[in-house]
């Protein structure tokens, strides 16, 4: 069995403030399903912002990102196997 280096919490909170929209900060947490989401909602805000509604997806993931901020140290205390 292989086991991962420990995941940091300065990296991780670099990557949710440049990275953020993308997902980046979950990709490297190893959280691929809600990674995903964040670069689906930038572009479906980017690609509706021309109908005026762009800002409901935009505000999503902002929130998303806000929120992470909030709760990284838990989050990567799970990612490295703490129980909290």
């Amino acid at each position: 069995m292989t086991r991962t280096p420990p995941k940091n919490l300065v990296l991780t909170y670099v990557l949710c403030v440049a990275l953020g929209l993308v997902g980046a900060h979950r990709f490297y947490l190893g959280h691929r399903a809600i990674g995903v989401v964040y670069p689906i909602l930038t572009v479906a805000g980017l690609a509706s912002a021309p109908w005026g509604i762009g800002f409901v997806f935009g505000g999503a993931v902002i929130l998303l990102c806000l929120l992470d901020l909030v709760r990284l140290p838990g989050i990567v205390r799970r990612a490295n196997g703490g129980l909290n």
